[in-house]
């Protein structure tokens, strides 16, 4: 749950930053999609590494595991439901959902590839984090929920460094800020 608040956070200040780039020149626009990739990277995966780790070597239990539950489905339900309204921006008229990847690869939306990022890391993490308690109820093992999250961080870097070699191509092209 720690590294779900983590993510929670970081995505909302990620957010932000793309925010104000949408408000700035368009020369900032990779300021601001970097800065953004970069508190995912450095805030919300490295803290959820940290925390999950310290939880895998201290285990203990988790005492409100519904309360758990319900935040991590509410979190991966509203993740998904943004994710699929970042691909449709992404995606051109007649494209399949298969051709989502393509179609990101191809894109010049800059800030919607960097909300798709956001959004798939979010849905990553609750997807994890629902399989690592599910895990944890079932084999009653404590550290599965340390497990859980660090596979939350490692999803989220990994995604991070997608988002910014991707960001390092793009520069000097023509991009488009695209919405948010």
């Amino acid at each position: 749950m720690v590294a779900e608040l983590a993510q929670g956070g970081s995505d909302l200040i990620a957010s932000g930053f793309l925010l104000i780039g949408l408000k700035r020149p368009q020369q900032e626009i990779y300021i601001w999609t970097v800065a953004s990739a970069l508190m995912m990277l450095l805030v919300a995966s490295l803290l959820s590494i940290y925390f999950g780790w310290k939880r895998f070597l201290a285990p203990e239990p988790i005492e409100n595991i519904l309360i758990a539950y319900i935040a991590l489905g509410i979190s991966f339900i509203s993740n998904v439901y943004a994710f699929t309204l970042s691909a449709r921006r992404i995606l051109r008229s007649g494209q399949s959902f298969r051709q989502l990847f393509a179609a990101f690869n191809s894109s010049s939306l800059i800030m919607t590839k960097n909300t798709f990022v956001l959004d798939l890391m979010g849905a990553s993490a609750a997807f994890v984090g629902l399989i690592a308690l599910i895990l944890y109820q079932l084999l009653g093992e404590f550290r599965f929920d340390g497990l859980g999250a660090v596979a939350i961080g490692v999803v989220l870097a990994l995604l991070s460094f997608h988002l910014l070699w991707d960001i390092k191509h793009m520069a000097g092209k023509t991009v488009v800020k695209g919405e948010l």
